[in-house]
């Protein structure tokens, strides 16, 4: 029998949890728990061999063992399937735990997962438990191929390839950039180890110039103990690319500034006198400039897409200059971004980026015609007490940030000095567009205080201090680009009272990274609104007297979903979003009231910490219903849902019966 050839077959275990130390009074626990499964093939439904099986969790379950220093530990195991693709695990404590697979030319498996990339379940198990059968679906990879043809036909070699793919995040469709990859010799490129579904596929032009006397820097290292030094050189490194100095290969001097024209493989011919610059475009397949029009590729499980081909036409190319401003006059080593304004998708596709010179001046290069976004964003950045110094040295193309000494414990304090901003429509046609003024203004900044609402004893001053505020753009754009360029989260001090870093204008969302222990939050207002759930528009204006209130009584929304025929679903998936459909959208990255959780194999589901208010709920074939945060689908999904009221801090209990799909 499969199940005993599995037992037997304990060769294959790699590590496996080992009990945990017990006070000599205490007896310990017998890790008596076991878990036999099978990974197989989610299409054929055919073993696979070879799979590495991993096991997280073992957390205590009910509170007298939760508690119980016998059972503290965190169970991490892998196991390799046999020949029949099965797998064992023994010698468990009891706890809640997730198993995933992964073997080379598949797509990561879970337990749980119905549909490649989905979300996965848990396996629940009790003190000496056994589960038998428990299945690991894994899809194969798929691949997409195809060549990149110049004006003449010819290939070309060394452009740079990118996959996209749609979601929908805050309620609206967005671009998300996956795998890139470059062309050969013979102008062809192939992107292989591709999760199976719908993608987009593109070539994406972006220039990247810096003034002559920036790029000179580069020639040595740069030590950048000195502040204005290190600022300098975190702000060229947000660029996301490296351009070299002037005689370097690749490096050509364009007016004030260089230019690197091997960031997408060889550009086209240009005048010789420097009066005309041609560039092949961003374009997506099937040679179309936006993504709006892009064709989908479809791939099935192991699939090769092939002949997705690219023919690259130049085009003439203007220039963006000006002069960057503050209220003090120009504004020197700043970084800019060129970003496309035309695309329904939010794509942040960036055309140009650049710096300002000594006086503030920019000139940002091959810009072809079309619509766009000038936007600067300069975030205050204080060396902390006791910071690593910071040393940069280029070679070739290549930037190495390195740094010494001992960083600050602690997150620096939040500095007085402002976040500026600029966002300047530039319309750009067949000529290049000189003497652009942009002026930088103060970003908003929100500042407040923590209360809490309990029996419990308020969280101590250390405790306060590492509650980071997270304000976020309500459609889930980013703030900022690049690694050195992203806003920090706002902190409290020891006294509960709160500030932010300022913010660039836009509608915002409120949210606080993580709650003391015991504590959930309850709202955060502002005007007698939560803004922790509608968003506010920011507009240069502070906001003050914002209010971040915690419970010790979150709220709980329990159930069981059921089959058609009345029996528990593990396989199904909860949603809980709101009954008003004007807060479908703009909702933020991390949504209160818009969440998804998976029923454990008795098909029991749980959601803490919902604010109270009127919501819909369903469980749903994940499979079934694609990408369940389109407005669309949750139209759909209202229809059938269950309502649900909850108020402050109430316990509910809802059973569900799982919908299969849309109707």
């Amino acid at each position: 029998m499969a199940v005993v050839g599995a037992l037997l077959w304990t060769a294959a275990i790699l590590a496996v949890q080992s009990p945990q130390p017990s006070p000599s009074n205490q007896a310990p626990l017998t890790p008596t728990a076991l878990i036999v499964g099978r990974v197989v093939d989610a299409s054929s439904g055919r073993p696979i061999a070879g799979a590495i099986v991993s096991l997280n969790g073992g957390v205590g379950l009910t509170p007298a063992t939760a508690a119980d220093p016998r059972n503290l530990g965190n169970t991490r195991a892998r196991a390799m399937t046999n020949a029949s693709g099965q797998f064992v695990f023994r010698r468990l404590l009891e706890g809640r735990f997730v198993l995933t697979a992964t073997k080379p030319g598949y797509a990561e498996g879970a337990y749980g997962r119905r549909k490649p990339g989905g979300s996965q379940g848990s396996l629940v198990l009790a003190l000496g438990e056994r589960a038998g059968d428990v299945v690991i679906p894994m899809w194969r990879n798929g691949s997409i191929t195809g060549s990149v043809v110049d004006e003449a036909g010819e290939p070309v070699m060394g452009v740079q390839v990118r996959v996209f793919s749609r979601r929908y995040v805050a309620g609206r469709p967005r671009l998300t950039q996956g795998p890139t990859v470059q062309t050969d010799d013979r102008g062809v490129y192939r992107v292989a180890s591709l999760v199976p579904g719908e993608y987009l596929v593109g070539f994406v032009a972006r220039e990247i110039s810096l003034p002559i006397e920036i790029a000179e820097m580069s020639r040595a290292p740069m030590n950048t103990s000195d502040p204005k030094m290190r600022a300098l050189a975190l702000e060229r490194s947000s660029l996301g690319g490296m351009v070299g100095y002037p005689g370097m290969p690749g490096v050509v001097a364009v007016g004030g500034v260089v230019r690197g024209i091997d960031q997408n493989g060889p550009a086209p011919p240009s005048a010789s006198d420097g009066t005309a610059m041609f560039i092949y475009p961003t374009q997506f397949y099937p040679g179309v400039p936006s993504v709006a029009r892009a064709t989908v590729v479809t791939l099935a499980s192991g699939q090769e897409r092939e002949n997705v081909d690219f023919a690259l036409r130049p085009v003439r190319a203007s220039r963006v200059s000006g002069v960057l401003v503050g209220a003090d006059g120009p504004v020197p080593n700043t970084a800019l971004r060129l970003v496309s304004a035309s695309d329904d998708f939010q794509s942040d596709l960036e055309a140009s980026v650049t710096m300002t010179g000594a006086s503030g001046e920019f000139t940002l290069v091959g810009v072809p015609a079309g619509q766009y976004t000038l936007k600067v964003l300069h975030v205050p950045r204080p060396a902390p007490p006791g910071a690593a110094q910071t040393t940069q040295v280029q070679v070739g193309s290549t930037m190495t940030i390195s740094t010494s000494g001992s960083p600050s414990a602690g997150p620096p304090p939040i500095p007085d000095d402002s976040t500026m901003y600029a966002e300047v429509p530039i319309a750009v046609a067949d000529r290049d567009v000189t003497d652009v003024i942009v002026p930088l203004q103060r970003g908003a900044r929100l500042t407040g205080r923590l209360e809490f609402e309990g029996s419990r004893d308020r969280p101590d001053a250390a405790a306060l201090a590492r509650v980071p505020i997270l304000p976020e753009r309500a459609d889930a754009a980013s703030i900022g680009e690049g690694p050195f360029m992203s806003i920090p989260p706002g902190r409290a001090d020891e006294s509960g009272a709160f500030k932010t870093y300022g913010l660039p204008p836009g509608k915002y969302i409120v949210r606080v990274g993580g709650a003391p222990p015991g504590w959930t939050v309850k709202s955060v207002t502002s005007e007698g609104r939560d803004i922790s759930e509608t968003p506010i528009d920011l507009r240069g204006a502070d906001l003050a007297s914002v209010v971040i209130t915690f419970t010790d009584r979150p709220t709980k929304l329990t159930g069981v979903a059921r089959s058609g025929e009345g029996n528990a679903d593990p396989d199904a998936l909860i949603v809980v979003f709101p009954a008003d459909s004007a807060a479908w959208t703009d909702y933020g990255l991390n949504p209160r009231r818009v969440r998804s959780a998976r029923t454990t194999k008795s098909g029991a589901y749980t959601f803490t910490g919902l604010p109270a208010g009127d919501y819909c709920v369903a469980a749903i074939k994940e499979e079934a219903y694609g990408q369940w945060q389109d407005p669309q689908v949750l139209e759909e999904l209202a229809r059938r849902a269950t309502q649900v009221r909850l108020a402050d801090g109430e316990e509910k209990t809802q059973d569900l019966k799982t919908l299969g799909g849309a109707r």
